[in-house]
């Protein structure tokens, strides 16, 4: 029985993205897809009367009988998909109209922090460092709120970015205290640069 690819429910709250500009790439790839699955629906509409087409010139031309049973059998092929497609089709016309709507939510959302002269592609660029904290911050959020304290692997990874590790540090989900450790740049001067922590842009989550 056919069923959309995803629920309302699942494309609003499922999908990847933490952030609103993650969320809108991530719907936009959806919906791109979506589209491209109604466009089919016309080429798989063509290919079926190419078929009858190509039957009755056999027919028409007095082709051997093995190519116009050939024909009839792809026909007959066809037509037993064809309960099945007019309403997946239909599923598919409800969920463009789903991911139209949330996009145009998201949008509302999106369109006041949007960097002036930025395309959207852009802002996807710009937002990586954002989606990236806040990602890591839920999953640190999870991790203490199940065993009482993070894992390694995922402090390790909010080291990665020390603007990322402050604003953890700033909602309590690392103690302030904690240094990230900086490695020098020359080989020849084996240690740590100074933290500079303190100086580094705020991203709010």
């Amino acid at each position: 029985m056919p069923s959309k690819l995803n629920t309302e429910f699942n494309y609003r709250y499922q999908v990847n993205g933490e952030t609103i500009w993650e969320k809108i790439k991530t719907l936009q790839g959806f919906l791109e897809g979506r589209k491209r699955a109604e466009f089919l629906e016309e080429v798989s509409n063509l290919k079926y009367q190419a078929k009858i087409k190509k039957l009755q010139y056999l027919q028409d031309n007095n082709a051997p009988e093995y190519k116009i049973l050939e024909a009839e059998a792809e026909i007959q092929e066809a037509k037993s998909f064809l309960p099945q497609h007019k309403p997946a089709y239909e599923l598919n016309k409800q969920e463009i109209e789903i991911l139209e709507k949330l996009l145009v939510e998201a949008y509302e959302i999106a369109e006041p922090t949007r960097i002036e002269g930025y395309s959207d592609e852009e802002m996807f660029e710009a937002n990586a460092a954002n989606e990236f904290t806040v990602s890591i911050a839920k999953d640190i959020q999870a991790e203490i709120i199940a065993n009482g304290r993070p894992s390694p692997a995922k402090i390790r990874n909010a080291m990665s970015n020390p603007i990322t590790f402050n604003a953890l540090q700033r909602v309590g989900l690392i103690p302030t205290d904690v240094k990230i450790l900086i490695a020098s740049d020359d080989p020849l001067q084996i240690g740590f640069e100074a933290p500079e922590n303190e100086n580094e842009t705020d991203i709010n989550i």
